[in-house]
C-alpha cells in the first residue's frame, strides 16, 4: 500500500509540473488533528504527512489532493491508525471578475476520502461537501480555509458494515508555483 501510495504522489507531482508551463500548482500541508466521538478522553490523531497538491483545469476549476497518515496517540499502544488519500474538485466563485491566474476566493467542492485503518481493521469511505474561502497574498501565499460535511462509511474486515456522518474543518498552509 505505502509503494502504491508513494508512486501516486510522485506520479501526480511530475504531471502536474510538465503538464502546462503557464499554470500554477499550489503545494503546502493541511495539519490536520481528529477527535472522534468514539475515542476515549484526551486521545486523538494526528496527520503526520499532510501534502496538498491542487491544479487549476479550467478557468474556476481545481483538482486537491491531500495525503493522509494519521498517527493515534492513544493512553496505552500508541500507533500508525490510518493510511489514505482525500481527493476534492473546488470551483471558485468569482462573482463576475475575470478569472485571475491564481485561484482565489469563495469556492465550493464535492470530495471523498479513502483511508485504510490499520489498526481497527476497515476501510473508510467519506463522501462530502466543502465550502470554504481561499485567501491569497502577493499571488503566491494561500491560507484555505473550509468546512466538510457529508457521509462516511467504514467497512470492516469481520464483514459489518457502518455508516455516519462526516464533519471536518481545513486549514491548508502553501504556495502557487509555476
Amino acid at each position: 500500500m505505502k509503494k502504491y501510495f508513494t508512486i501516486l504522489i510522485i506520479s501526480l507531482i511530475c504531471i502536474y509540473s510538465t503538464a502546462q508551463q503557464n499554470k500554477t500548482i499550489f503545494i503546502g500541508i493541511n495539519p490536520s488533528v481528529t477527535i472522534e466521538p468514539s475515542y476515549p478522553p484526551g486521545c486523538f490523531d494526528v496527520n503526520i504527512f499532510p501534502l496538498v497538491l491542487e491544479y487549476n483545469i479550467t478557468k474556476n476549476f481545481d483538482i486537491r489532493g491531500i495525503s493522509v497518515l494519521n498517527y493515534g496517540f492513544r493512553h496505552f499502544s500508541s500507533a500508525l491508525i490510518n493510511v489514505g488519500a482525500e481527493l476534492s474538485f473546488p470551483y471558485y466563485l468569482n462573482f463576475g471578475k475575470s478569472a485571475p491566474a491564481t485561484s482565489s476566493g469563495f469556492f465550493v467542492a464535492l470530495g471523498s476520502a479513502f483511508t485504510r485503518n490499520i489498526y481497527y481493521n476497515h476501510k473508510n469511505i467519506s463522501v462530502f461537501l466543502e465550502p470554504g474561502y481561499s485567501f491569497l497574498w502577493d499571488n503566491k501565499f494561500s491560507l484555505i480555509i473550509d468546512l466538510q460535511y457529508g457521509r462516511t462509511f467504514f467497512f470492516y474486515d469481520d464483514g459489518n458494515n457502518i455508516m455516519g456522518n462526516h464533519f471536518g474543518v481545513k486549514f491548508i498552509l502553501g504556495w502557487w508555483v509555476k
